[in-house]
């Protein structure tokens, strides 16, 4: 009896591990766009409203200038200083990594790109970022509730981002 209540209390972890589907593909987000990673913003002051918006550009550098590493980038729409905001981040080489795998991310930043005021970025995060599915020339992350904040609010990114895959800086302008 005691082993048949072990092998419950372990299936039961290992299906809880994985509550997230990661045999997604890019067709399911077009199929889905709800799927996609959209980050909600809390605003900070008088206004304290709260918005939502995604990402115009995502990629992925096969290579980072740290050894061993792969880079992810990307940006948000706008115009304005408060609007333009970039997410970066290092992990591990994109060739070892297999879908399911959570990123151990290094060199974190969330910021305002076009702000001069230094409070409008941050390398302090909270969640997780893992590789949902991956192909020869693109990943998909999956952002479960990654949350940052800065002197503008406190942004929390959730869902599925495509990224393409590129080689390296010089492979890109060709």
């Amino acid at each position: 009896m005691k082993r048949i209540i072990a092998m419950a209390v372990a299936l039961m972890a290992l299906s809880c591990s994985k509550d997230i589907p990661y045999n997604i593909s890019p067709e399911d987000l077009v199929n889905d766009p709800m799927k996609i990673a959209k980050t909600t913003i809390t605003t900070k002051g008088d206004q304290n409203e709260d918005s939502v918006t995604s990402f115009e550009l995502a990629k992925v550098y096969k290579e980072s200038d740290t050894a061993g590493k792969s880079h992810f980038i990307a940006i948000s729409g706008g115009r304005w200083d408060y609007e333009v905001f970039m997410l970066s981040f290092d992990f591990d080489y994109i060739n070892t990594l297999e879908v399911g795998d959570k990123l151990n991310m290094s060199r974190f930043m969330f910021s305002f790109v076009l702000s001069s005021d230094s409070r409008a970025t941050t390398e302090e995060y909270k969640g997780k970022v893992r590789l949902a599915d991956k192909g020869d020339d693109y990943v998909i992350l999956h952002f479960n509730k990654l949350r940052c904040s800065c002197i503008f609010g406190d942004y929390e990114i959730d869902g599925y981002l495509y990224c393409p895959i590129i080689e390296d800086l010089e492979a890109e302008g060709e």
